[in-house]
């Protein structure tokens, strides 16, 4: 391995800081060293193993949970209020993204190793060492940002119950310690011993699906908007191509075929590199999109009509929910608008003072980059700006059918 491929390869770890420490805690890693031993396999598929059966026990009482109350034909009130439904359709998106990182955590290293070899060591022009250090700022502002939302939305959650109880006790009422989430138990959970038990157990649950969340959004954005910068930044090579000399004089037409093929290479393997995310996220993408429009509206219902007792606690999850598919459909858009760019910048090259053979390779470039990069929901629809515009809209037009049902109930 060369000196600039370990140099590469250290920065994109380094990019990639946050996402390891989260899918760590789920028994996966993109960047680790494959274990070799077998009590560390052990200990690595265990952790996965443990995550995966507190996720499909925790989706499996909410299930039956939502399935009582609707038998029972409850009121709009109570089936909104009662189920904590946005907090079930939280769950259904982080145990999508459980299986897919697992599902395809080898393609996944696969191109996290495979950048290296393309990523920018050394840049000598001034504006593609802009590109990359804005791009990489701004990425790890937001990657914090997002972070926030959801590791304090998840600590108000477990700790509301908590600081209830200790409220009513200092005020001389009888209390007893809630539960973190609306669950159906086949047994008494109030019950001493069972209820500790049931309340760790609903934590780490908690945890886990914070943990899968936060690992694949981040995995998610951080390769997309190292994609879209590699465009970027290829676009400043290719307009570079078949430019005038300092004098400003053509004698005879340039030949810079070679130029073109590096080009051309480099451009393909960010294709391939973009296919295979949207082969791997495409059927999360979906559900991203058909669970944020009712996350978004039942917690919205929660806020402003029900259970102020875990407002705060509400309004923390509205905006990891605004967060979350906002910064995927930004990433989304970022990677369309960078391989919508460059076309134009085969347009904006020297192609005209290039040779016939330069030009015919310039015009197969121009005519495959006329085709953008999209992310998709599951193929039904491409994910860019427009598609979080429509999530809101969406948000919006239940939360009014709710308002409606509630005004009449």
């Amino acid at each position: 391995m060369s000196e600039d491929t370990t140099i590469a390869e250290k920065e994109i770890h380094n990019t990639l800081f946050y996402c390891n420490f989260f899918i760590r805690n789920i028994g996966l890693s993109f960047i680790d060293e494959i274990p070799t031993t077998y009590a560390r396999k052990i200990i690595v598929f265990s952790s996965f193993v443990v995550v995966f059966c507190f996720l499909v026990l925790l989706l499996l009482g909410q299930i039956i949970f939502i399935i009582i109350l609707m038998v029972n034909s409850v009121s709009v009130e109570q089936f909104i209020g009662g189920s904590n439904l946005h907090v079930f359709g939280y769950g259904i998106m982080c145990f999508g993204k459980l299986l897919t990182l697992w599902y395809k955590k080898n393609t996944f290293r696969q191109v996290v190793k495979e950048l290296a070899d393309i990523w920018p060591i050394v840049e000598t022009n001034p504006e593609a060492v802009i590109i990359k250090n804005n791009s990489l700022k701004t990425l790890r502002s937001r990657e914090i940002a997002y972070i926030a939302w959801n590791v304090l939305g998840v600590w108000f959650f477990i700790l509301t119950p908590v600081m209830l109880h200790l409220y009513r006790l200092a005020r001389g009422t009888p209390s007893n310690l809630g539960l973190v989430w609306r669950l159906y138990y086949p047994f008494d959970a109030t019950k001493p011993f069972i209820h500790e038990f049931v309340y760790v157990f609903e934590i780490i649950s908690g945890f886990a699906c914070v943990c899968c969340m936060l690992g694949s959004d981040i995995f998610f954005i951080s390769m997309t908007n190292h994609i879209s910068m590699l465009l970027r930044l290829l676009q400043d090579k290719i307009k570079s191509l078949g430019q005038e000399d300092e004098r400003g004089s053509i004698i005879q037409p340039l030949d810079c075929y070679d130029e073109i093929v590096a080009v051309v290479q480099i451009h393909q393997r960010l294709i391939r590199y973009a296919n295979d995310l949207e082969d791997a996220f495409s059927a999360v993408n979906l559900i991203n999109v058909l669970l944020s429009s009712v996350n978004i509206c039942c917690v919205m219902f929660n806020i402003v009509f029900l259970d102020p007792l875990m407002e705060v606690s509400n309004k923390l999850f509205l905006g990891a929910a605004l967060t979350q598919m906002g910064i995927v459909c930004w990433y989304a858009d970022e990677i369309y608008r960078a391989s919508i760019g460059v076309s134009d910048a085969v347009y904006e090259s020297g192609w005209y003072n290039c040779n016939i053979r330069c030009r015919r390779a310039l015009l197969l470039m121009l005519q495959r980059s006329q085709r953008p990069l999209y992310f998709t929901a599951l193929k039904f629809n491409t994910i860019t700006l427009n598609t979080y515009r429509s999530v809101l809209t969406t948000s919006y037009s239940y939360f009014t059918l709710l308002y409606t049902s509630y005004r009449q109930d």
